[in-house]
């Protein structure tokens, strides 16, 4: 049987090529690409002497580490299945995705001891857990070293086929409770190297820094990176101070964020006095970015954007380029509202409610299809309900022009019917962020008995700017009109995310409809 995994083997070859070079750095930690290479054997040797078969699920409960990258390619090796198990998710969300998956295995990361000790309880698949502590410390579980490093640095002999699982992935729950997905060998790396090479913009020598999670999006930019010899910075968590020392300490030229963090560097006040010279890939995602934001935010740091738009199902689409960033052309300024133009692997199309393939410039259903995309879902009886005819439907309301840029009016399941009007919360909330005052804000559909349902507006104001809520109504009803308008604004601290950096309507609504027969989207 011939050997061959679509998934570890660019890995490998990688770690062939660029022996003596680091692949890794984590603080005062680093990994040569020979390293990495033996490290990744050892893991799939321990997995194997552990009594771990082709295609048992594994979850991987870990933050960004030196250790994450050896431990998922490891564990492909031994012809596992990972689980993406986001370190931000509660631990209701995690024994979810335990038993929804299967799990026979977790490993680990110490700082989430008290969450497994929670897990254990209600998890009863679960009969191996694996403890990665940074420092020995008592403990009945496996001991991650003890486990995997007086293992074999040779790779071990499992077939994996490219159409065997390799991760059970979930959607965001932003809107409904996350549904699990299965991606094989072959999707994989569908989405992780033409993907990530084209958004990241991935060359020869980069230095990415990984501040978003690798259980989020940024795992994408992994392998494209390593394939060209490059540096993988881990950074723990996304705190801005943080960001910014790696940049001056490793001479970072790319990295790949929340439009969340973009906010808050943008107010930092360090902006102007951190050397981020290096600088020359930001990559923007997981949820959209207003246009006057952005463009402060090429202002401020320079033409070195790039979006993506993505979803769990349908994976990565689309890819705003650098040079779609341009904010000195005014013939190609709208773009900046767009989530710019499929890739170079996917095809899009936007459709009605009966499927049928609409014109340019026809608002529908933006659909995908490509080699990346979901397996389908482990409750494969739901599979109709998003793949159709080979597309995989997102979900997401919206059309695309006659350059082929896709914009995106708003989330299907976020539409507000007020009146009998539709109204699309993403558009309120691109005008609302054009007010100085306004530093994040999120719009939703609450209960009322004239209207049915009515636009409340939640805002977080600036730190050295105000607005009263009547303006910012008045700021929404200049731009779009009456019905469109606020009908309340409430005033916060912070708005509550997803594990994945959205912001959590599904949160933000539950207040207002817990006591309505049904929620109305």
């Amino acid at each position: 049987m011939r050997l061959w995994n679509l998934t570890y083997e660019p890995l490998d070859r990688a770690c062939r090529y660029y022996r003596k070079k680091v692949a890794i750095i984590d603080g005062d930690r680093q990994l040569t690409y020979s390293e990495l290479g033996e490290f990744t054997n050892r893991v799939a040797n321990g997995l194997i002497a552990l009594g771990v078969r082709p295609g048992e699920v594994i979850g991987m409960l870990m933050p960004n580490c030196l250790e994450f990258i050896p431990t998922q390619h490891g564990l492909w090796k031994a012809g596992a299945v990972m689980v993406q198990m986001p370190a931000r998710a509660s631990a209701g969300d995690q024994i979810h995705f335990l038993n929804s998956a299967d799990a026979t295995t977790l490993i680990y990361h110490a700082e989430f001891d008290d969450v497994v000790e929670q897990l254990r309880k209600q998890c009863p698949a679960v009969r191996r857990y694996i403890r990665l502590a940074p420092t020995a410390t008592p403990s009945a579980d496996i001991d991650y070293a003890a486990a995997f490093d007086a293992q074999s640095a040779q790779a071990p002999r499992v077939p994996v086929r490219p159409e065997d699982l390799a991760s059970i992935a979930f959607t965001s729950g932003s809107t409904g409770a996350p549904k699990a997905v299965r991606n094989s060998h072959e999707s994989t790396v569908h989405m992780h190297i033409p993907a990530g090479s084209e958004i990241g913009d991935v060359r020869a020598g980069e230095v990415f820094a990984l501040g978003a999670p690798l259980t989020h999006f940024a795992q994408i930019f992994v392998l494209p990176t390593f394939l060209k010899g490059g540096t993988v910075v881990m950074l723990h968590g996304l705190d801005v101070d943080l960001i910014f020392d790696a940049v001056e300490r490793y001479r970072v030229t790319a990295t790949a964020l929340v439009p969340t963090v973009l906010y808050m560097m943008l107010a930092h006040p360090r902006r102007n006095s951190v050397d981020l010279s290096s600088l020359r890939t930001i990559v923007y995602a997981g949820s959209p970015m207003a246009p006057d934001r952005l463009r402060e935010a090429v202002t401020a740091f320079g033409q070195v954007f790039s979006q993506t738009y993505a979803g769990t199902e349908p994976t990565f689409m689309t890819c705003l380029t650098k040079e779609d960033h341009d904010i000195s052309n005014p013939a190609t300024a709208h773009r900046l509202g767009s989530a710019g133009r499929a890739m170079s692997h996917v095809t899009l199309s936007v459709q009605d409610e009966q499927d049928n393939i609409l014109a340019s410039g026809e608002i529908g259903e933006i659909c995908s299809r490509q080699a990346g995309q979901m397996v389908g879902y482990v409750d494969s009886t739901r599979d109709h309900e998003t793949i159709r005819d080979g597309w995989v439907h997102t979900g997401d309301i919206g059309y695309i022009d006659d350059d082929g840029y896709v914009f995106i009016v708003d989330r299907k399941k976020d539409m507000v019917v007020t009146g009998g009007f539709n109204v699309f919360p993403r558009q309120i909330e691109d005008v609302l962020l054009q007010h100085p005052a306004v530093a994040q804000c999120a719009v939703i559909g609450v209960p009322d008995e004239k209207w049915g349902e009515a636009v409340k507006a939640i805002v977080v104001q600036a730190a050295t700017q105000s607005a009263t809520a009547d303006e910012l109504i008045a700021l929404v009803k200049e731009h779009k009109g009456s019905v469109w308008a606020p009908k309340t604004v409430k005033f916060v601290d912070s708005l509550p995310l997803t594990t994945t950096g959205k912001i959590d309507k599904k949160n933000l609504k539950a207040p207002y409809w817990a006591d309505q027969d049904r929620l109305v989207h």
